[in-house]
C-alpha cells in the first residue's frame, strides 16, 4: 500500500474544527529515517521555546495546505509533497487569550536545509510520533500526533 493511501485509511477519521473557519495552517512534516522509522518534525516556538509544528497564518486568498507548506519552508527549511486535504484540526490560545483555530496538514519532506529564514530564531529536531506527541502543550494537537502512531 502506497504512504498516501496507507495516512488516509488511518486518519480518514480526522478530527473537524467545529465550522469554525481555520486562521492558521501548520505542517505535520514526515520522512524515513534510515531504519524505515516515520519520525516527525517539531520546531520550537520564538517566545517560549516549546516545541511546536511549524506554523502560521493563512495570507488572504492563500489555500490553508500551500500556508502550511510555506511556513514548514521558512520556520525549519524543509520542502516536500503537501497533503491538501488536512489530517485534522486544534486550537489554541495565541497569547493566553486568543483562540485559533488551526488546520494540520501532512508534508512529506524531500528537502530538508540547515539554514533557512528563522535559523536564529528556532531550533528544530526529528522525533518519532510516540515521542513527539507528548513534547507538545495543545492536547487536540498531541492527540493528532499520537494518532501517527499507527504509522511507527
Amino acid at each position: 500500500m502506497n504512504f498516501r493511501r496507507h495516512i488516509d485509511r488511518l486518519l480518514g477519521h480526522s478530527l473537524k474544527a467545529h465550522g469554525r473557519p481555520c486562521q492558521q495552517a501548520a505542517a505535520a512534516c514526515c520522512r524515513f529515517s534510515p531504519h524505515g522509522e516515520l519520525e516527525l518534525l517539531l520546531v520550537t516556538s520564538r517566545d517560549t521555546g516549546r516545541w511546536i509544528l511549524p506554523k502560521g497564518n493563512i495570507e488572504r486568498k492563500e489555500a490553508p495546505y500551500l500556508a502550511a507548506q510555506r511556513e514548514a519552508f521558512e520556520e525549519s527549511g524543509v520542502q516536500g509533497k503537501v497533503r491538501k486535504r488536512p489530517i485534522g484540526f486544534y486550537s489554541y490560545l495565541k497569547d493566553g487569550d486568543r483562540e485559533l483555530q488551526v488546520s494540520v496538514h501532512l508534508l512529506r519532506v524531500t528537502k530538508d536545509s540547515a539554514k533557512f529564514k528563522e535559523t536564529e530564531q528556532r531550533q528544530k529536531a526529528w522525533f518519532r510520533p510516540s515521542v513527539a506527541a507528548p513534547l507538545v502543550d495543545e492536547p487536540q494537537l498531541r492527540q493528532l500526533l499520537s494518532s501517527l502512531n499507527a504509522l511507527e
